[in-house]
């Protein structure tokens, strides 16, 4: 029986994941630290570990630098599990670090079992680790464009309240103050109609504030997926960003 050790600080996503490896047949050890990680994977020796990135602490790429850096640990294969959108640059530096395999947070169970299986396959050859200025250098990038993401998500959830409370005030006679219909020329049910009811969903929740990888993870498929619904919604609608999107829904 296989045994995978998942490390995740966030308790649901550790949890979700060890069930879905349970009920597949692994034997499951679970680290909610890269710290606790190291130890278990000292002592246990799991046949694979699978890792979030973002981690506080001892994040994913610290994690595996030291199990790459310990003889008795150095060929563990690893997956990194992370909700990440910067893939193209993760898999740069995981490479580096002799991770070979990527999943996105969440994954279908069948996709994580595919790849749980191909990583088990065979161990990871032996790397020539990047030196730590260098090492340290990319990863700080990558967190910082991480940041930048979130920021930007953000910075769409208050724009859009305010576009929203604009809408409000804009619907209330300045002498009254009692609402009365005021619509824009243009239907505001046009492109809405197009939408398909998954569309529709992702709509009411970008409505709600909630970010990319928050839709994901409520509907439970990947974020790359949510990104493909957000396109389409705005190609439909005929606007150009989230903010315009949402605005048309609540007008409709």
């Amino acid at each position: 029986m296989p045994r995978v050790l998942v490390v995740d600080d966030g308790a649901i996503d550790r949890e979700l994941l060890a069930g879905v490896l349970r009920r597949a047949g692994h034997e499951v050890l679970e680290a909610s630290t890269g710290e606790h990680a190291l130890g278990l994977a000292r002592a246990h020796q799991p046949d694979l570990m699978v890792a979030d990135i973002l981690m506080p602490t001892m994040d994913g790429y610290e994690l595996v630098r030291e199990l790459r850096g310990d003889e008795a640990t150095a060929r563990i294969p690893v997956i990194f599990y992370t909700a990440t959108y910067i893939i193209e640059e993760v898999r740069e530096l995981a490479a580096a670090c002799g991770v070979e395999h990527i999943l996105m947070k969440p994954s279908e169970p069948e996709e994580v079992l595919r790849v749980v299986e191909e990583a088990l396959s065979h161990s990871p050859e032996p790397v020539t680790l990047p030196s730590c200025e260098d090492f340290e250098r990319e990863q700080l990038r990558l967190l910082s464009a991480k940041l930048l993401q979130k920021v930007d998500e953000l910075r769409e959830t208050v724009i859009l309240a305010g576009a929203l409370q604009r809408e409000s005030d804009g619907d209330r006679d300045p002498g009254t103050g009692w609402e009365h219909n005021r619509r824009p020329m243009r239907s505001p049910n046009q492109g809405l109609e197009d939408l398909s009811p998954r569309e529709l969903e992702v709509l009411g929740m970008i409505v709600d504030g909630s970010t990319n990888s928050e839709i994901a993870e409520r509907l439970v498929i990947a974020t790359s997926t949510v990104q493909s619904h957000v396109k389409r919604i705005l190609h439909k609608l005929g606007v150009k960003n989230r903010t315009e999107a949402a605005v048309r829904y609540v007008r409709k």
